[in-house]
């Protein structure tokens, strides 16, 4: 039996790093698409994007910028989420910052949302503060 040559055995381990490299790419890809789409990303955006003095600061449109998955910070459990998003306006970057809590009765909720520019990263902009109606009841 003949052995492939090590220029063969060389072009195998380059497709298959490729085609590694590009599923585990995809995955992460489609991971971030389906936090994107869930409920409290949506609404923390909209939050976002409807605030005026945010608005004023970043400039429109206000995109996401991404995320970073691996960040133990940007998490979500079903009943809980909290996330550290990049964003970007017209006139400025920066990071937008929520938590959100999930109720039976009215979904997703964002409790906290905070702005932080990049030409001020000592300062935190509050866009939303928890409200009577979002905080857990002590029943």
């Amino acid at each position: 039996m003949r052995f492939p040559s090590n220029k063969t055995l060389a072009k195998y381990a380059v497709y298959i790093g490729i085609a590694g490299i590009s599923s585990v790419m995809y995955m992460r890809w489609k991971i971030e698409e389906r936090i994107r789409n869930a409920e409290y990303f949506r609404s923390a955006f909209k939050i976002l994007r409807q605030h005026r003095g945010a608005v004023s600061l970043l400039g429109e449109p206000i995109k996401d910028m991404g995320f970073d998955i691996g960040d133990s910070n940007n998490s979500c459990d079903g009943q809980t989420a909290n996330f550290e998003v990049s964003v970007k306006g017209s006139k400025e970057r920066g990071k937008m910052f929520f938590s959100a809590m999930r109720s039976d009765e009215a979904g997703w909720i964002i409790n906290r949302l905070e702005l932080e520019l990049k030409s001020q990263p000592d300062k935190r902009f509050i866009i939303q503060t928890p409200t009577e109606n979002s905080a857990p009841s002590n029943e």
